[in-house]
């Protein structure tokens, strides 16, 4: 076969992929558009982001002219074994999240290389979440467990059912929404697998960029 057919088929091939891909996209886009998904994403950012700049800047203030969080800080890990950290946080990213991760993302601020923990908490945040949706499979098979559950979690399976990847990537990415509470709840509606796993990694992402981000702003010197 000629190499310059070879070639020019492989092109033509390319541009045709890359075609479909957009206009795949494109048609997406204007479907969530005019369901009213790309606003509510864009509200919910907008709205989490504040007030999460409020708390920064008011425990920055606090830590800047009334309260000495380093020391506090310093008193709270000296407690605990790096090994017995890592096993409370994978813990609690397991089961319905009860401690704030932010604190976990401080205390990356000890090792020599902080966003390689940051990255590393954010995986096991992200295995957390794999664990919370099995349990969400065990409790569907379950009847009077799922109905107590789903019950307690009515708020977070409708904004899944309305909104899907979207309220997941929220979940994933910003305070205020528990993460392994969200992921129980998309389970027992048996949302799939695969695209829980695409928009969890979301999750990693949050680790890494907010945990970099409060290490600059506090600088505790742990």
């Amino acid at each position: 076969m000629d190499k310059s057919f070879f070639y020019s088929y492989l092109q033509t091939t390319q541009m045709k992929n890359i075609k479909y891909l957009f206009n795949q996209t494109w048609e997406s886009l204007i479907f969530y558009k005019r369901k009213g998904y790309l606003h509510f994403i864009g509200n919910n950012i907008l709205k989490i982001g504040f007030y999460y700049l409020l708390i920064v800047a008011a425990f920055v203030l606090l830590e800047k002219y009334l309260l000495d969080f380093d020391h506090i800080f310093q008193e709270i890990i000296a407690r605990f074994s790096d090994v017995e950290m890592i096993i409370v946080f994978f813990i609690s990213e397991s089961i319905l999240g009860p401690l704030p991760p932010d604190l976990f993302m401080l205390w990356c601020a000890k090792f020599h290389y902080p966003v390689l923990m940051l990255l590393f908490l954010g995986i096991l945040s992200y295995t957390g979440g794999v664990i919370s949706y099995q349990t969400g499979q065990w409790i569907s098979r379950r009847k009077k467990i799922k109905l107590f559950i789903e019950n307690r979690l009515k708020k977070y399976t409708t904004l899944t059912q309305k909104w899907g990847g979207g309220f997941i990537t929220i979940a994933a990415l910003f305070p205020f929404t528990p993460y392994a509470t969200v992921i129980l709840a998309i389970s027992l509606l048996k949302y799939p697998f695969n695209r829980f796993l695409l928009f969890g990694l979301f999750r990693i992402i949050r680790f890494v960029i907010q945990g970099i981000i409060l290490i600059e702003l506090i600088d505790l010197n742990v």
